[in-house]
């Protein structure tokens, strides 16, 4: 069995435990974008959505995904 530099039994040929230093906690995956961001809206964004969009006298565009929602929100909040 090959040995890690620290003198350890390693499991790999070649010594030592695989580097996982990049790898995130529990296996998921981190992109910088949330998983459900091409999901449709929300029924609460819609109805949040709905009445900023009557309030500036804008169409409300009822195919937005959940992150074009929130970003439009954040929009018509100002």
């Amino acid at each position: 069995m090959a040995r890690d530099p620290d003198g350890r039994p390693g499991d790999r040929p070649g010594g030592g435990a695989p580097d996982t230093a990049g790898f995130p906690v529990g296996g998921g995956v981190v992109s910088g974008r949330r998983e459900d961001a091409d999901a449709p809206m929300t029924e609460a964004q819609a109805a949040e959505l709905r009445g900023l969009c009557e309030a500036a006298g804008e169409a409300f565009d009822t195919s937005l995904t959940r992150e074009q929602a929130a970003a439009r929100i954040d929009a018509l909040k100002g």
